[in-house]
């Protein structure tokens, strides 16, 4: 039997029990009820970016990248980490919601998905109207 014979495929009904359950459950919990390991559990959630402890209120970075990509889709390169100068650790942190990207950051990414100053106006421009939002 081959490793790909062995491999339980994700039904439709695990994915909901994590994404719902991701920040309220343990991993350990989690894998228990579902019958898979931890790790399993966890590769699934760092595959799929589903993040443990949401710790930002707003995710600007993944907003910004959002209006020039499909935020599903959006998979960084190496050549992407070198040309924002952000390194892979720092990005996930950021793209997960557990930090803020800072204001060189967002700039480095904009320049580097060519972004048009229009673009970046009504971006801004939309942010900061979002924050007299009442959500």
């Amino acid at each position: 039997m081959s490793k790909t014979d062995t491999k339980k495929r994700w039904t439709a009904k695990e994915v909901e029990y994590i994404k719902t359950n991701a920040t309220a459950i343990s991993i350990k919990d989690m894998a228990t009820k579902l019958g898979r390991s931890e790790l399993s559990v966890q590769l699934y959630m760092l595959r799929h970016g589903i993040a443990r402890h949401q710790q930002v209120k707003r995710n600007l970075l993944r907003e910004l990248i959002g209006v020039k990509i499909d935020t599903a889709y959006f998979h960084p390169t190496k050549d992407f980490y070198r040309a924002v100068n952000i390194n892979q650790v720092r990005f996930q942190q950021i793209w997960q919601g557990y930090r803020q990207a800072t204001s060189d950051e967002m700039e480095r990414v904009a320049h580097h998905l060519n972004f048009s100053r229009e673009e970046l106006l009504k971006f801004l421009f939309n942010r900061q109207l979002n924050l007299f939002d009442n959500d």
